[in-house]
């Protein structure tokens, strides 16, 4: 065989290898760190989430787990302890460089924490605007950026009740991302908003544009429990119920 054909079967069998290797993450449940290479659990293994765990070791340690009640402590951009917390109705996967909950039956619906420094003069849910919504979430090194920037991003912000007293603002995103298999993929997401010091604390829960109108309520419910405060001195650092 010449060097030529045996550098083409070099070829053949890497993409043959990276190809089950990815098919594995996505379909198998005990695959924890599945959620870290993107939307389905594919591509790169880590995206930049922003997260910075007030406690690594524990961080680290949690083991995948049923839905429910998630909370963390982390840290802001300029070092201000940090409550968040959320529930969701799927599982909680393991990861050191993130917080996401997958739905690993079928691996359509989701949701991630994605935390961003905020900008000077920038000290407020008031002054948040879409593009900077769309920059954090939706760049090419976050988790809907593996094989390319998303295109046709529409963000919109859903009024307030006037009983809302959370602290936390809620958006409704549009947008369209590539599958592993170069396929677009249109996509529908609920971001919760909270700031806390100079960070902006982003939950994004999503599923295709087709499942949206079905889940909708459920993927709402998931949005609305969302909330980053500052942390009260404590030995909190993890805690799933």
């Amino acid at each position: 065989m010449s060097m030529a054909n045996e550098s083409d079967m070099s070829r053949v069998d890497f993409v043959s290898k990276m190809l089950m290797a990815s098919l594995v993450t996505s379909l198998v449940p005990g695959v924890a760190n599945g959620f870290d290479g993107g939307v389905g659990g594919l591509g790169k293994t880590r995206p930049q989430t922003g997260v910075i765990f007030r406690d690594p070791e524990a961080a680290a340690e949690i083991s995948p787990s049923s839905s429910g009640d998630v909370n963390y402590e982390l840290i802001s951009p300029d070092g201000t302890p940090v409550l968040l917390s959320f529930s969701a109705p799927w599982p909680l996967l393991k990861s050191t460089v993130g917080i996401a909950a997958r739905d690993v039956t079928g691996g359509f619906e989701s949701t991630f924490v994605q935390v961003v420094e905020l900008p000077d003069g920038v000290t407020s849910l008031d002054n948040i605007k879409p593009g900077l919504l769309s920059q954090s979430i939706f760049a090419s090194t976050g988790k809907f950026g593996m094989y390319g920037s998303p295109t046709d991003i529409r963000i919109k912000k859903i009024p307030e009740q006037s009983s809302d007293t959370s602290g936390t603002s809620v958006y409704q995103a549009s947008f369209t991302t590539l599958t592993p298999a170069m396929i677009e993929s249109d996509r529908k997401a609920y971001i919760s908003a909270s700031v806390v010091g100079n960070g902006l604390f982003l939950l994004v829960t999503t599923t295709t544009s087709v499942r949206f109108k079905k889940l909708e309520g459920e993927l709402r419910k998931v949005a609305d429990s969302f909330s980053a405060i500052s942390a009260p001195k404590s030995n909190l650092n993890l805690r799933k119920s």
